[in-house]
């Protein structure tokens, strides 16, 4: 059996490796000196790829660090920093960096600063988020400046989309708010906190140096906010930042343009499972019942977003395409509530059954949905207190465990084993993100089987398996899908939108002059 299985890993390996054969880098002039500005509806947690767990702090790695490989739209690993990787054996892959790749202050990049990026992460002290998913690492080898050999415990099926994971120097300690030098194709000047983060072109990337010269991103929680400074154009391209409704009055405005592409990344309602009233299934069955998602899509989405039935999207190789449907239905809501012993005290009075608190960000159309969704369960007979916190506190208040209900989106999925990491009982932050408390041996065994299955066939199974467990359990009920809306200045060209709201396309884009500006 354990033959096989070598075989499997083995084959599994050689096929992504094939996939990621060296190709060379486009080695281009910059075409443009401009200032590209960027808005972000929240500022990052941490800019640091040991640390960082938010989208907007993974969102400006994607700019200014680089890893050994990265992953095209399809899954696919590709050369970064490595110019090519090798499996050995199962338990064994070893990456040769590319000659002569330096960080931003000028130092060559070699394997020691490899091998110290992923040393640290593991090591306790440390209290890295990320410190699962390499568990499986027994050993880093550096036998000469640009080689990195990995030794694992065990076959870990999840490793290679592990190694996006942006290298930082040897010996960086971890500053605060203060991001750590990376190898990417922007540099930071200046991040201020909360406002806005600086970045300039490095021109000594490895892939080539970024077309455009300067990008600032700034940090505008506040729609309105947003919307006003794309329509005077102190703003040049917003990624899922403008409210539905905005976006007619938005291309009003002749120098803006939008594109649409589907999007993976799945918002879901999160429970505190150690909380009394939600550590029992019957309530949070109650509430997802409550909830008419198809018609806070219909009417705040303005359709721009479709519903989701587990934390993978359709179409994601794993996806369990039989997860039973949980559709509108309040009658049956206020009848589990009743079978859970939360009687109506009034019939149609104001007294509620319990009480809860909703906690979301500033965001306006979080907001917004989070009132529906206050209004849904008073009609159930569960009183909501809403609270909209800046996004700092509201992250940090999710992490620590301090809520009773809130509304995330989970960002950039690259494998299952995100179940892991989510939902594993040995995972409750700061080592994963099983924030509720979730705890299940079954889950535990599969998700725990998943990552030691190299086949995917067989991993599609295993994952199965778990979203059905967790279609029953709801440690968190997940909503929709949105899909991806971009508004750019009409100048702009070669931002690629991907499913996950990537931001590496950045160094590709350019303002186009003259005539061609107009198209």
């Amino acid at each position: 059996m354990a033959d096989v299985k070598d075989r499997l890993a083995s084959a599994l390996l050689l096929a992504a490796i094939a996939a990621a054969s060296p190709t060379g880098c486009s080695q281009r002039m910059p075409a443009d000196s401009g200032e590209l500005v960027i808005a972000f509806p929240g500022a990052p947690v941490s800019i640091d790829p040991r640390l960082s767990t938010d989208a907007y702090g993974t969102q400006i790695l994607q700019m200014t660090h680089a890893s050994l490989i990265r992953m095209d739209a399809a899954g696919n690993p590709l050369p970064d920093l490595a110019e090519g990787f090798e499996a050995r054996s199962p338990t064994e892959v070893v990456f040769r960096l590319r000659d002569g790749v330096r960080f931003h202050d000028g130092r060559e990049l070699t394997s020691a600063d490899v091998r110290d990026t992923f040393a640290w992460i593991l090591n306790p002290r440390n209290r890295s988020p990320h410190r699962s998913t390499y568990e499986t690492i027994r050993e880093i080898e550096t036998p000469d400046s640009r080689t990195v050999v990995f030794r694992l415990s065990e076959p870990f099926a999840p490793f290679l989309a592990g190694m996006v994971r942006g290298i930082v120097p040897a010996g960086t300690r971890a500053a605060g708010y203060s991001p750590p030098i990376g190898a990417g194709p922007y540099r930071v000047d200046d991040y201020e906190q909360d406002t806005a983060i600086r970045l300039s072109r490095f021109e000594g990337y490895h892939g080539g140096a970024a077309r455009i010269e300067q990008v600032v991103v700034k940090f505008l929680p506040d729609s309105n906010v947003r919307f006003l400074e794309l329509k005077k154009g102190s703003v040049n391209l917003v990624l899922n930042g403008v409210e539905p409704d905005l976006i007619p009055a938005v291309l009003e405005n002749g120098n803006l343009v939008m594109e649409e592409a589907p999007g993976s990344n799945v918002s879901y309602l999160g429970f505190n499972l150690r909380d009394p009233f939600l550590s029992d299934a019957r309530v949070r069955r109650a509430i997802a019942l409550a909830i008419d998602r198809e018609a806070i899509a219909r009417t705040l989405w303005k359709g721009h977003a479709d519903l989701a039935d587990s934390l993978l999207a359709p179409g994601f190789w794993a996806h369990d395409d039989k997860i039973p449907p949980l559709r509108y239905d309040p009658a049956a809501a206020r009848r589990l509530l009743e079978a859970a012993g939360y009687r109506d005290p009034d019939g149609d009075g104001p007294k509620p059954r319990f009480r809860l608190t909703y906690k979301t960000s500033q965001n306006e159309l979080r907001r917004r949905i989070a009132a529906v969704i206050q209004e849904e369960l008073r009609q159930a007979g569960i009183a909501v207190e809403i609270q909209s916190l800046e996004w700092g506190t509201f992250f940090s208040d999710i992490r620590k465990g301090n809520f009773q209900l809130y509304s995330l989106t989970w960002v950039g999925i690259a494998d299952p084993d995100i179940y892991h990491y989510a939902f594993h009982s040995g995972q409750t932050p700061p080592e994963g993100a099983n924030r509720g408390g979730y705890r299940n041996p079954e889950v535990d065994r599969l998700v725990t089987e998943g990552r030691r299955e190299t086949s995917r066939e067989k991993r599609k199974k295993i994952y199965g398996k778990v979203q059905q467990i967790l279609s029953r359990d709801l440690p968190v009920f997940p909503l929709w899908i949105n899909r991806n809306i971009l508004v750019r200045d009409r100048r702009l060209t070669g931002f690629v939108i991907t499913p996950d709201e990537d931001y590496a396309s950045v160094k590709e884009m350019t303002f186009r002059k003259g005539k061609e500006a107009g198209k």
